[in-house]
Formats: structure tokens, sequence, C-alpha cells
């Protein structure tokens, strides 16, 4: 990317919910995630990576009104000592770190919170190698699960049996909450399996996973794998996008990940990792390019660059700016 032009990705992002005592436990809204998120002090907002080498923090936060805005930051010791040259001049310069130091970026993030307590929020975040949504998300929920410590009370549910402890109160179970973010498709990868050539579907299941293949479990399985073939050229279909979605949602029960393999319309060779839920596909995220800048932008932010900030609200719907 230019240094002045930013990309950013399209998600959805939900709350899921999850017992050792019980199978069912009930989510709560994303609204109630981050109004929890918001007990964690600011300056213990963080999360350890790599054994300490990565860090990651926020270092801004707004809410208003359905609007969140959080500036999240990676500070990277395993990141080598940037090097600066003019080789017209035969000049060579080396940025070199102090001990402690890591190289620092940062990802402008925006939440919408959704009138419906019920459905997902859209998030739209900023594009950084290295510093990815599912590295936000790690983040995120590291920061849900400090809040547990802060107020354990709202980590407990009561059980839906309506049994009671020895106490004569009705019993309750832990409740972790988690974070999940879900891209949006893009009409590209629509159009590139609807118009292109299908090669192969890998339905992919962790179950039996770490199961021994050996005596003394010397040699483990990985994952079971089974390997379908469309009748593209015997039997073509105008909608094999929503053709293949079916088939993973019938299947996601006993398959939790897909792989598809197909050539696109230009000829050229694909291979993407699904979902089997929600057909999701990292590759063909939902994303846009922010542009007309008139100054550099910078890797990193310690506070909101609010031109950033604001191209991307303009990307929300209208009833969220």
């Amino acid at each position: 990317m230019k240094k002045t032009e930013r990309l950013v990705f399209y998600y959805d992002l939900s709350i899921s919910a999850s017992s050792r005592n019980f199978d069912a436990p009930k989510p709560i809204s994303v609204r109630r995630a981050f109004e929890l998120m918001q007990l964690v002090p600011e300056s213990k907002r963080n999360k350890e990576l790599s054994k300490g080498r990565e860090f990651l923090y926020m270092s801004d936060w707004n809410w208003t009104d359905n609007t969140i805005s959080i500036l999240i930051n990676k500070s990277d010791k395993n990141m080598s000592d940037p090097v600066f040259t003019n080789p017209q001049e035969k000049k060579r310069r080396t940025a070199e770190k102090l001990d402690g130091e890591g190289q620092d970026f940062s990802v402008h993030m925006v939440v919408q919170l959704p009138e419906n307590d019920l459905n997902p929020a859209l998030v739209i975040v900023e594009y950084c190698a290295g510093l990815g949504a599912f590295v936000v998300q790690r983040l995120l929920n590291q920061i849900l699960n400090d809040a547990k410590m802060l107020s354990p009370i709202d980590f407990e549910q009561l059980h839906p049996d309506g049994s009671l402890d020895n106490k004569g109160k009705q019993k309750k179970y832990n409740v972790t909450f988690k974070c999940e973010l879900d891209g949006h498709i893009s009409d590209d990868l629509k159009d590139d399996l609807n118009h292109g050539n299908v090669q192969a579907i890998e339905l992919i299941t962790d179950k039996e996973q770490y199961t021994p293949f050996d005596e003394d479990g010397y040699i483990k399985e990985k994952c079971k794998t089974l390997v379908l073939t469309l009748k593209d050229e015997e039997h073509s279909i105008k909608d094999k996008y929503n053709r293949i979605l079916g088939v993973f949602k019938k299947q996601k029960e006993d398959y939790s990940r897909a792989k598809v393999k197909f050539k696109t319309p230009t000829g050229i060779d694909r291979t993407v990792e699904m979902d089997t839920i929600n057909g999701l596909a990292q590759a063909y995220v939902k994303k846009e390019k922010l542009d007309g800048f008139e100054f550099d932008l910078k890797a990193s932010y310690d506070k909101f660059c609010e031109p950033i900030l604001s191209k991307m609200k303009e990307l929300l719907p209208l009833d969220a700016q």
C-alpha cells in the first residue's frame, strides 16, 4: 500500500458461550461484552504473545452511542532492526532497537453495535501484516477473560433444571464468553466459484485429533479429510456457490472446515479454506481501500488518527454515524 492509502476489512462480531458444566450456556450481546471489557482498566487491556516477544495493547478507546472506536497496537521484539538506504549516495543507516523495545504497529477498529442485541455487530478493521483481525480477536478475548476476575457474577448462569445446592439456592455454573469475528464474503468469491471450474472440495474434521496410530502413540492423527468432486463439465449449474454452501451447512456437525480448489474464470488456480458453518473464506473477505489522504500515514499511532477514523466511519450505514 502507498503511504497515503489504507485497506480495511469487514467482519461480523458475535459472542459465543461455553461451559465445562453445561452444554448450552446462554451467550451475551456484543454490547454487554464491551461493557464487561470496560471494567478492565485501560492500562491492563493487553496480551502477551510469543513468550513476551510480542505485546498487544489498546492505546485509545471511544464509545459514542452505538459506535465503538478502538486503536490497537502491537510491539514486536521479533522484528529485525529496520535499515534505510540511499544507494545513489551510498548511505546506509540502521535504526537499532534498545533493550526491551519492539517495533510498533497499530490498527484502527470501528464497531457498530446492532439495534437488536441478538444480532452480531458490524466491525471494520484496518489491515496491517502481523496484526490482522484474528490477532485482534485474541486481544479482545484476553480482555473479556480478565473482566471475569473483576466481576465473576457476570460469568455465572443459573442451571436450567432448577436444581438447588446444599444451601437451598439454585445451582449456578461458570460460563466463558468469547468474541468471534466472521468475515463478510466478497462478491469476488461468489463470482469465481459460479463462473470458474471447481476441481475438488475437502471436508475436514479435527474431532479425533491426536488419536494414536501406533502402539506407543508416536504417530498420531492430525485430522480426517473427505474429498469431494463436482461434475462441472458434465452438469454445469449457475449457482455453484450456494450449492457448495448448502453442503457445508448440512455437514457442519461432522466437519468444521473445508478447502475448495478451483480455477477462476481467468485461469488462475486457487485454494480457499472455509468455515463449514458460515462459509467464510478469509482470502475473500470484503475489503475497501481508503485513499485521498493529504499526508503520509504512519505505521503506528499512540492516539487515534482522526482522518483514518473518519473515513472508516463513513463506511458504516448512515444510521450508525
